[in-house]
C-alpha cells in the first residue's frame, strides 16, 4: 500500500508560532520533486517557501489560501513516489493512504503562552473570542471567566455606515499578536540617553569612502550594533531571557543582535548572529549583505531565527522621526534599543551654549531582570563607546 507522509507546518523563525497561507504552488494531485517549494508562507518576519521533504503527488492540503497555519500541525500529505526509512521521528508522519485526517480547523485562539483553564478556552471559543486580547485578572494573570464577560461587553468596536473594516493578516496581523505577548508577559520600562555623535559621524565618513569603493552602503546602524555587543560584555544580563516557570535567568553567551528593516512587505527583523566575534568590517559587510536580502524578501529563514537582543532605528524616516519612543521587547528578549537620527542641538559645555550632532537613545528593559541602576549603568556605557567610537576598531 502506498504511504501518505504528513508534513507539518515547521519552525521558520524565532518566536514565529503561526503563518499565513499566501499561495499553493503545487495542488492537490499534482506531483512535486524533493526540495521543490509547496507553498508561500507569511510569518510576522517575512515571507518564505516551503520545499516538499520527499517527492512524490500532493494529496491533500489542510489549509486554504488566506488561513493561518499552526507550528507543527499538519500542513499538507504527499503520496510518497520512494520508500522512506522509517524511524521514530517520521512515525507519526506517515499513515496508511486509507487512514482520514480530519480537516484542521483553525481556532480563534491558538493559545499560546496564555494563562487559562481548559474550560476557560472552551467557552472563549464558544464566544468567539481570541483570548490573546483578554486581559487576566486571576493569579498569575490566568484568564477566567468573567474576564471572558468582561471583555464581551466592551470588545465590539463602535462602526458606523462608511466606515472601512481592513483585514489585519499577514506580517501586520502576527505582529500584532506578537507584540501584545510581550506587553501582556514583560513588565516593560524605559530609559532615555542623549549622546554626542560627533566623532562617531567622522568615523562613519572615513568608513563610507571606503565602502563605496566596495558599493557598500555604509550606515550608523553597524557602528551601533557593534557598541551595543561591547555593552553586553559590560551587562551580560541584558543579553538574556527570563525563564518565569523555572524562576531562572538564562545568559546567552552569543551576541545575536535583530535589527529592524522596513520594507514594502512589513518591518522585518534580520539577526546578525556571533557579533562578539565579528570585526567592524565584517559586520558593515554582513549587516549590508541581510539588510538588501531584506529588502528583496530573499532571507533565509535562519537568518531569521536566535536573536538574543534587538535594536531598531527609527532615524530612518528622513524627514521628522521624533526624538524619543518607547519600544516594544521582542519577547523572550529582555532589552531593546531604539536610536532616533542625529540631530543638531544646542547643548551647554563649560556654561557655555554650543551646537552639538546628538544621538537620542531610547531603551526598553523587562524590569524582573534589570534595575533602574542596572538600566543607567548600562546605557551610560553605551553613550562612553559612542562618544569614543575608537573602541569599536579593537
Amino acid at each position: 500500500m502506498d504511504n501518505i507522509y504528513t508534513v507539518t507546518f515547521p519552525d521558520i523563525g524565532e518566536g514565529v508560532v503561526e503563518g499565513e497561507i499566501i499561495e499553493w504552488l503545487k495542488q492537490e494531485g499534482e506531483n512535486v520533486n524533493q526540495d521543490e517549494p509547496v507553498v508561500v508562507v507569511m510569518t510576522d518576519k517575512t515571507t518564505v517557501e516551503l520545499p516538499a521533504p520527499h517527492p512524490g503527488k500532493i494529496v491533500k492540503h489542510y489549509y486554504d489560501v488566506g488561513q493561518v497555519a499552526i507550528k507543527d500541525k499538519p500542513l499538507y500529505e504527499i503520496e510518497l513516489s520512494v520508500k522512506i526509512e522509517k524511524t521514530k521521528a517520521n512515525d507519526e508522519k506517515v499513515v496508511s493512504k486509507d487512514h482520514t485526517v480530519k480537516q484542521t480547523r483553525i481556532p480563534k485562539d491558538c493559545g499560546i503562552g496564555i494563562k487559562a483553564l481548559p474550560s476557560t478556552r472552551k467557552k472563549a471559543q464558544e464566544l468567539q473570542i481570541d483570548l490573546t486580547h483578554v486581559q487576566g485578572t486571576g493569579k498569575g494573570g490566568r484568564i477566567t471567566d468573567e474576564d471572558l464577560i468582561l471583555h464581551k461587553s466592551s470588545a465590539v468596536p463602535f462602526m458606523e455606515e462608511g466606515d472601512q473594516v481592513i483585514p489585519h493578516k499577514g506580517i501586520k496581523g502576527l505582529m500584532a499578536k506578537k507584540m501584545a505577548e510581550s506587553k501582556r508577559h514583560i513588565p516593560h520600562f524605559s530609559f532615555f540617553e542623549q549622546v554626542d555623535a560627533e566623532r562617531l559621524m567622522k568615523l562613519r565618513e572615513t568608513f563610507k569612502l571606503e565602502g563605496e569603493k566596495l558599493n557598500l552602503e555604509v550606515t550608523y546602524m553597524p557602528f551601533l550594533i557593534k557598541a551595543l555587543s561591547l555593552t553586553i560584555k559590560k551587562f551580560p544580563e541584558i543579553n538574556s531571557s527570563y525563564d518565569e516557570p523555572n524562576q531562572q535567568l538564562i545568559l546567552h553567551h552569543r551576541h545575536n543582535i535583530g535589527f529592524a528593516v522596513s520594507t514594502e512587505y512589513g518591518l522585518i527583523v534580520p539577526v546578525l548572529k556571533d557579533v562578539q566575534n565579528l570585526s567592524l568590517n565584517d559586520l558593515i559587510a554582513k549587516y549590508c549583505e541581510l539588510k538588501i536580502q531584506a529588502l528583496h524578501n530573499k532571507l533565509q529563514t535562519d537568518d531569521l531565527k536566535g536573536a538574543t537582543i534587538t535594536l531598531s532605528n527609527f532615524g530612518v524616516v528622513s524627514k521628522g522621526g521624533g526624538l524619543w519612543a518607547t519600544p516594544v521587547i521582542n519577547f523572550p528578549e529582555v532589552a531593546i534599543l531604539a536610536a532616533a537620527r542625529i540631530q543638531k542641538q544646542p547643548v551647554i559645555k563649560n556654561d557655555t551654549v554650543v551646537v552639538k550632532s546628538i544621538l537620542n537613545l531610547s531603551w526598553s528593559f523587562d524590569h524582573r531582570v534589570i534595575d533602574g541602576e542596572t538600566a543607567a549603568y548600562c546605557s551610560h556605557y553605551f553613550a562612553q563607546v559612542i562618544e569614543n567610537p575608537a573602541v569599536l576598531l579593537n
